[in-house]
C-alpha cells in the first residue's frame, strides 16, 4: 500500500483508506486512488502471488502465499486453427478455482485492517465459495447471500449461507440493508472499492509474464463489469509505472445472451438498462452491473466491444476449448470463447496478434465429492435473515 486514498469518481474528493460505500459528500462511488510516482511493481521479498505487487494494493495480507501468478499458458492447437497466437490465464488454478480469489484476498485483507469479524458477500456462486475460504483462513466468520437454492459447497468452509428467493440483484439489494444493521465489513458495500482492486492483478500478471510486452488483444467474459474495468486499470497502471510497453491491449468482452445489460447498451450505444437474468451461467447472471459503465468505457478507450454469445451456442462453445487445449472451462469460459470465434471470423483480431483468453474459472465445479449443503431458505426479505440470525 503506497499512498492511497479513496477518490469519488463524481465530485473527486479524496479520503483516507476507509469501509466506505459511498461518498461522504455527494454519495458517488469510490474508487482507489494511488500515488504512483516511484512505486515499486513487484516487492523485493515478493511472494509467488499476487501481493507481490503490494506497492499497488491498497492492503497486504498477513498471509500472502495465495491467490494470483496463476499460468498464462500457449494454446498451440486452437492458437494454428485461429491463425493467432492465443494464450490462456488460467484463473481456475486460484485456490478456490475462480478469479473471485482476487478479489476476495483483498476484501478479507481490508476487513482485517479495519478490525471486522464478520464480512458478507452477495454472489452467484464463485465469490461466495471465495470469501467463505479466505475467511476461514483468516478466522473470520462469512456471511453468504445467493440467489436460489444451489449454492454449491459455500457451507464446507464454515459459512453462513442464505439461499435467496430471488436473483443476484435480490440479494444484492438484501446486503444494503444488511449493512444498515451490522457491523461487518460488506464485498458489496464498505469494501467493494477495495476488493475489487484485486481483480487489477491479473493484469499486472499478464504484463509481467510476457516480460513487458502486452498483447494485442485480451477477451474475458463480463457480469458486473468488475473484472474488465479492472483489467483496463491494470494495465494503464503497469504501462505508467514502466512495468509495461506498448499499446494497451484491446479489451474485448462477453456476456451472456440471456444476461446482456451492458452488451446491449454498447451495440445500441446508450446508457445501461437494468434487466432480468434469464441465462444457465450463473455466475454471468447480473442483470444491474455496478461497474457496467465502466466497463463500457474500458472498451471503447482501447478500441474493443462487448458482445452477447447467444444462450444455446455456449455449451458448445465451452466443450471446444476443451477438447482443443485441454482446458475446462466453466460456462463463462464458452462465453468468452464464443466471442474470440466472432472477433476472429469477423476480423477484429486479425491474424498472427497475440490474444489472451481469461479463463475465469473452472469447468470441474463442485468438485467431484459430496458436501452436504447446509443452507437456510429465505424469501428477499431483510426480516427473514434477523429471524435466522435469532435477532428480531
Amino acid at each position: 500500500m503506497r499512498n492511497s486514498v479513496l477518490r469519488c469518481r463524481v465530485c473527486e474528493r479524496t479520503q483516507p483508506l476507509a469501509a466506505l460505500s459511498a461518498c461522504p459528500s455527494c454519495q458517488g462511488p469510490l474508487d482507489v486512488d494511488y500515488d504512483l510516482a516511484g512505486a515499486t511493481f513487484v516487492r523485493a521479498d515478493a511472494p509467488r502471488s499476487m501481493w507481490r505487487y503490494g506497492d499497488l494494493l491498497p492492503h497486504v495480507a498477513a498471509d500472502d502465499a495465495t491467490p494470483g501468478m496463476t499460468p498464462l499458458i500457449a494454446a498451440p492447437r486452437l492458437s494454428d486453427a485461429l491463425g493467432i497466437e492465443l494464450l490462456l490465464k488460467l484463473e481456475d488454478a486460484n485456490p478456490t478455482h475462480s478469479f473471485k480469489d482476487r478479489m476476495a484476498a483483498s476484501a478479507v485483507a481490508a476487513a482485517e485492517a479495519f478490525g471486522f469479524q464478520t464480512v458478507c458477500c452477495a454472489s452467484t456462486g464463485n465469490l461466495a465459495e471465495a470469501v467463505a475460504a479466505r475467511c476461514a483462513a483468516a478466522g473470520l466468520e462469512a456471511v453468504v447471500l445467493c440467489p436460489g437454492d444451489d449454492v454449491g459447497p459455500v457451507s464446507a468452509y464454515g459459512a453462513r449461507v442464505f439461499g435467496v428467493g430471488g436473483t443476484f440483484d435480490d440479494c444484492r439489494a438484501l446486503e444494503r440493508q444488511l449493512q444498515d444493521l451490522f457491523p461487518w465489513g460488506f464485498v458489496g458495500g464498505n469494501l467493494h472499492a477495495l476488493a475489487s482492486e484485486g481483480a487489477k492483478t491479473i493484469a499486472y500478471e499478464i504484463a509481467e509474464q510476457l516480460d513487458r510486452r502486452l498483447p494485442d488483444a485480451v477477451v474475458a467474459p463480463v457480469a458486473s463489469g468488475t473484472l474488465f474495468a479492472k483489467l483496463a486499470q491494470g494495465f494503464d497502471e503497469a504501462t505508467t509505472i514502466g512495468a509495461a510497453e506498448g499499446p494497451r491491449p484491446r479489451l474485448y468482452g462477453a456476456q451472456a445472451g440471456g444476461a446482456p445489460p451492458i452488451a446491449a447498451a454498447w451495440a445500441d450505444d446508450r446508457p445501461l438498462s437494468k434487466i432480468r437474468p434469464d441465462t444457465e451461467v450463473r455466475s454471468l447472471a447480473i442483470g444491474d452491473p455496478v461497474y457496467g459503465e465502466l466497463a463500457v468505457g474500458a472498451a471503447r478507450m482501447s478500441g474493443g466491444s462487448i458482445q452477447a454469445i447467444a444462450e444455446n451456442e455456449i455449451a458448445a462453445h465451452t466443450r471446444f476449448l476443451a477438447e482443443t487445449t485441454g482446458v475446462f472451462p466453466d460456462s463463462a469460459g464458452g462465453v468468452a470463447v464464443g466471442a474470440l470465434l466472432e472477433l476472429v471470423r469477423g476480423g477484429a483480431i486479425a491474424p498472427g496478434e497475440r490474444v489472451v483468453l481469461v479463463v475465469t474459472g473452472s469447468g470441474l465445479k463442485p468438485y467431484g465429492y459430496e458436501v452436504e449443503v447446509v443452507r437456510e431458505q429465505i424469501p428477499a426479505d431483510v426480516n427473514a435473515v434477523l429471524d435466522s440470525l435469532g435477532i428480531s
